[in-house]
């Protein structure tokens, strides 16, 4: 049976429509960074939990090429579920989607696919990283916003179907961030590069080829007394959670190569008596 004539519950037949008119395929957007939200010719439409689920299985799945088996998506969502309310619910959910657009979903006889049509941002965010990773790869026109960088995949759900995709995306974000941070100071846009470094030591603190870009762009602006303030803030942060020191690597960046004496940050001068600005005693 054709996932277009799947019963609802109570016998009622899936309708052949193709959503409400002038929803058009191009405009379907999926948003799952930072929460769930589904728009269609710009306005968003509101569908249940069981089917959101649904969708962003499909979604994830979509990024590695994979099509998936009813059962499949079936014992991943409801794994606690009999057989029967299992399937009950996915036909229930598949109604839901397909009642909203019809291309949302691609559905086979044994297979279930995210419609081809359906933009999806956790997409755009691995085609982003995957060119500031690239050293062949010339940059997009928006690949240094960092927005699409810095999201959650789905922080409020807690699903174990999860855990894994949402280490998979930190781990891209960051080394995205890093290599954006590194691009962005061969170019000497330096305020840009630092913001690129701290939104990845935001994502991992502990990384310290993140606090070596860091400090390189410091040292490239000229702003000693910053990396070693950077410096510090890593070093007590290393010590307090491992008890560890600085590599020599990043501590080497703080001796000059021709000497190797320490670069240290200049000493503030003396403040001078200001001139006078009384007006001279007449004669």
């Amino acid at each position: 049976m054709s996932s277009a004539s799947l019963p609802l519950p109570g016998g009622l037949p899936l309708p052949d429509t193709q959503g409400p008119p002038g929803r058009e395929a191009a405009q379907a957007r999926l948003y799952l960074l930072n929460g769930f939200s589904l728009f269609l010719a710009g306005d968003r439409v509101r569908l249940p939990l069981h089917a959101q689920r649904v969708l962003a299985f499909l979604a994830l799945a979509r990024q590695d090429g994979v099509t998936c088996s009813r059962d499949a998506v079936v014992g991943r969502l409801w794994a606690d579920s009999t057989v029967e309310h299992a399937n009950g619910s996915l036909r229930t959910a598949l109604w839901r989607i397909r009642s909203a657009w019809a291309g949302l979903v691609a559905a086979g006889r044994n297979e279930l696919a995210l419609g081809p049509e359906v933009s999806v941002d956790l997409q755009s965010c691995r085609d982003q990283a995957g060119r500031l990773l690239s050293r062949d790869m010339d940059l997009a026109a928006g690949d240094i916003d960092c927005s699409t960088l810095t999201g959650e995949l789905l922080p409020a759900w807690d699903e174990d179907w999860l855990l894994v995709e949402r280490e998979r995306l930190r781990q891209l974000q960051l080394h995205a961030l890093e290599a954006l941070a590194v691009r962005l100071r061969k170019l000497g846009r330096y305020p840009e590069a630092i913001d690129a470094a701290l939104r990845a030591v935001a994502i991992e603190p502990l990384r310290e080829s993140v606090h070596a870009v860091l400090i390189d762009v410091c040292f490239d602006e000229g702003n000693v007394a910053a990396a070693h303030g950077y410096l510090r803030q890593y070093r007590a942060l290393l010590q307090a959670e491992l008890g560890l020191e600085p590599s020599p690597q990043i501590l080497a960046r703080f001796r000059t190569p021709a000497t190797g004496e320490v670069r240290a940050p200049a000493r503030a001068q003396p403040l001078q008596a200001a001139p006078s600005l009384r007006p001279a005693p007449a004669v």
